[in-house]
């Protein structure tokens, strides 16, 4: 019987998506309802080393989503993200007070938890991560790796997460282009992680939360493969839960017979909202905007 401190735990899934599940998140008279998606595939891979997971702790308003892409080769890969999985739960299940006084300070503190007990339990085991903790018209994130959050706003990309990479220092040079990312020879190579001799050196920050915006997270088997127009336009036709197993079978697909191992999470806030407007509104609505910007200029 799954503990009622946890809306949703899926630690592992070979293939395939869930199925929607919407909840809401409000203090003080304020409230978002958020609706989410969720897939994960095997790709061409013979193991499935992401693991991703949905937590609410029974004390507080707000919900931590979590992606994690295991690294250290066969076992010891999957043996990392599970461990930031399991870590996550235990944490939520009893939260300490900063969840809700210093969420970033609470987010620190879990990421280290995770990379002590992920040395504790082997050697070699590392993974990336990428969390957020929902509040009340907020969103707190932190990332380590290649893992990414991206917060889209009316078709716009509003932020993403920095990788921890060769590839994401190459084209802050100016190296490569941003789109070469996904399929440059080093794209594999990271120099940050959940794992190892180093203290580990997470990135985070804070995003203020409106009606209609989408974050998504996932692992790098899916950002290598799907661009950011499809994470909207997917989500706006098709809703988070049937946008995630549609974006997740079109990375694998696009990926070939040595595809990796593709997670994604999509979470919208007001969905119903989202859901209900017709898609040809929102194209009336953009013409409008688009009209008044041109006579404002």
């Amino acid at each position: 019987m799954p503990n009622p401190q946890i809306i949703v735990i899926m630690k592992r899934m070979t293939t395939g998506s869930a199925p929607s599940l919407k909840f809401s998140i409000q203090e003080s008279g304020h409230s978002i309802l958020w609706e989410r998606g969720v897939a994960s595939h095997l790709g061409g891979r013979s193991e499935q080393q992401d693991r991703w997971g949905f937590f609410q702790p029974h004390s507080q308003e707000g919900l931590l989503a979590i992606v994690a892409d295991g690294m250290g080769g066969h076992r010891e890969g999957a043996l990392g993200a599970q461990i930031t999985i399991d870590i996550a739960r235990h944490f939520i299940l009893d939260p300490p007070a900063s969840l809700g006084t210093d969420p970033p300070v609470a987010l620190n503190q879990l990421c280290n938890q995770m990379h002590q007990v992920i040395n504790s339990r082997s050697e070699t085991a590392r993974s990336t991560l990428v969390m957020v903790w929902l509040a009340p018209a907020k969103a707190y994130w932190l990332n380590i790796g290649d893992s990414r959050l991206y917060h889209f706003r009316d078709g716009h990309r509003l932020m993403r997460t920095r990788d921890h990479s060769v590839v994401q220092l190459l084209t802050d040079l100016g190296e490569i282009q941003e789109s070469e990312m996904g399929t440059h020879p080093a794209q594999n190579r990271l120099y940050r992680c959940l794992g190892g001799e180093e203290l580990p050196r997470f990135d985070q920050g804070d995003l203020a939360i409106q009606t209609g915006d989408l974050l998504a997270l996932c692992s790098d088997g899916v950002w290598e493969h799907v661009t950011e127009n499809e994470f909207w336009t997917a989500t706006l036709d098709y809703g988070p839960a049937a946008a995630a197993g549609r974006l997740v079978d079109m990375a694998v697909q696009r990926g070939g017979a040595d595809a990796d191992n593709a997670t994604l999470v999509l979470l919208r806030a007001d969905a119903d909202t989202a859901r209900d407007t017709p898609r040809w509104l929102h194209w009336l609505s953009a013409g409008f905007a688009s009209l008044l910007n041109r006579n404002q200029r």
